[in-house]
């Protein structure tokens, strides 16, 4: 093999190999940060909890309460409906009958989730108020 031939290859393998681990490390920094909402029938089928979790679901009807900045409300799913607490200003488009998404963890000992975070989807017509 010639000297060029070698020298080529070698600019080859070390290119080849670079694009091979920047694709491994963005693959690993995407499957840290990437968490998926589960449905309260998930989260009550799951065995193990995560320390953080995301619940995603319908807010039901006639379900809200406050008490002084506290708020309790369920979240369902077409099986499954779980108690929500959560302590904070609600998104100006939360409402009940809409979709939510609550970040937070879940208790096993009062079946509650208890969320410290709310993300509220709107549809894509704005309407002011």
């Amino acid at each position: 093999m010639s000297p060029q031939a070698t020298l080529r290859a070698v600019k080859i393998t070390l290119i080849v190999s670079l694009f091979v681990g920047i694709g491994l490390f963005l693959a690993g920094a995407l499957r840290e940060n990437i968490v998926y909402f589960k449905t309260p029938h998930e989260i009550l089928q799951m065995q193990e909890m995560p320390t953080k979790l995301r619940l995603g679901g319908l807010v039901v009807k006639n379900s809200l309460k406050s008490k002084n900045g506290l708020y309790q409300f369920e979240v369902r799913d077409n099986s499954a409906t779980m108690l929500v607490h959560y302590a904070g200003r609600l998104p100006d488009l939360f409402r009940e009958g809409q979709g939510v998404v609550a970040i937070g963890s879940y208790d096993r000992g009062s079946k509650t989730f208890i969320a410290s975070q709310l993300l509220v989807k709107h549809d894509q017509y704005y309407r002011p108020k």
